[in-house]
């Protein structure tokens, strides 16, 4: 297994000189997330279109609950016959990584991922029933590019109505961060997936994802949609790269005036030096590189170049999803107690997966 987990770029191992393994690491959950790496490592295998089902059936549960036609129906979309997305979606329930829950009202079962959606998947699988075929392929749509690229702009994504999606983020679908600006740039919304909360341990509270979707959305604001005038960020993934290697980047007059947001979460601090110039400085390094590893799957750019940084006339607001759902109404509200558990056992599941000890039979 080892030469193709190595092609897959998910492990690395060294032979000694009579060709015996020495030494194996593994990237597990680090040269992308599990599903990606699972998918590769399938495809080094030469894998049956049974399996290459079972990856996409699980990928679909990721993206939102769904009824069980509404499931198979998605498989359809992608290329499998009947008989091929019935396999699928049994041996995707079988690995338990998908999990599949009957609702009374609907009639049917519900299919979702229980590392995604802890709970509320009969409330989504019956808003996402009752819309028309069209809006519904939109929002899934919707769902999946905010799996693949955090943080794209909402008027790049296919849209459905404006109040199908506002009812997205109030059950908790999706969730956006709007932006405004201080100055005369207007405001824009950054849509994000739940997904993105089960694929980063390190993400154990809502107050940690927030502050990442919030920087990541300064940035992104910052090179879309600040006024060239006032000094536009030329490459988010340069200027972050520049911020976690030197500690600091600037120093520009902008920097004075426009980061307060950030400040005020901790994430950075503003050092003020002479002629109302002042650096940023880097705080919470494990916020700013998650968010560049977020910034790296959304920009077009590789930032291979360092040209000249130049910063924003940055936003002055940012709205997160609990703020949304509050002003809507509690119909989707997270429960934090029970995300934690969810990660905790998957910390687990990998510790015994690389041997660390026996998995608990809980």
């Amino acid at each position: 297994m080892l030469p193709a987990l190595k092609a897959a770029n998910v492990a690395d191992f060294v032979l000694d000189t009579q060709g015996v393994v020495i030494e194996v690491q593994e990237f597990l959950g680090v040269t992308g997330n599990l599903i990606e790496q699972s998918y590769r490592v399938l495809q080094q295998l030469n894998p049956t279109i049974d399996e290459i089902a079972t990856l996409h059936s699980i990928e679909v549960a990721s993206f939102a609950p769904l009824t069980t036609t509404q499931h198979l129906d998605q498989l359809h979309r992608r290329g499998f016959n009947d008989q091929v997305t019935e396999t699928g979606l049994n041996l995707a329930l079988a690995t338990g990584l998908t999990k599949r829950v009957n609702s009374v009202d609907l009639a049917e079962d519900v299919i979702f991922s229980p590392y995604v959606w802890e709970s509320g998947q009969i409330e989504i699988a019956s808003f996402l029933r009752g819309l028309p075929p069209g809006e519904r392929d939109a929002l899934l749509g919707i769902c999946e590019q905010a799996a693949q690229h955090p943080g794209l702009a909402l008027p790049l994504l296919t849209q459905p109505t404006p109040g199908v999606f506002g009812a997205a983020q109030k059950v908790g679908l999706v969730q956006a961060a709007t932006v405004k600006s201080t100055g005369g740039s207007g405001a824009q919304t950054y849509v994000f997936s739940p997904t993105l909360e089960s694929e980063d341990d390190r993400l154990t509270t809502t107050e940690a994802l927030n502050q990442r979707k919030l920087f990541v959305a300064h940035m992104l604001f910052g090179h879309e949609r600040a006024e060239r005038s006032g000094g536009r960020i030329h490459d988010p993934v340069v200027l972050v790269r520049a911020l976690l290697n030197r500690g600091s980047v600037g120093p520009a007059s902008n920097i004075s005036t426009d980061y307060h947001l950030l400040e005020a979460h901790g994430i950075v601090r503003v050092r003020e030096t002479d002629h109302g110039r002042a650096y940023l400085e880097l705080v919470k390094e494990e916020i700013v590189e998650g968010g560049l590893a977020w910034l790296q799957n959304t920009s077009t750019s590789a930032g291979t170049t360092d040209p000249t940084v130049n910063l924003l006339r940055a936003p002055g607001e940012f709205t997160n999803p609990e703020q949304t759902r509050a002003g809507a109404g509690d119909l989707g509200a997270a429960d934090e107690i029970a995300r934690s558990a969810i990660l905790e056992l998957r910390r687990e599941l990998q510790r015994a997966t690389r041997q660390d000890r026996p998995a608990n039979p809980r």
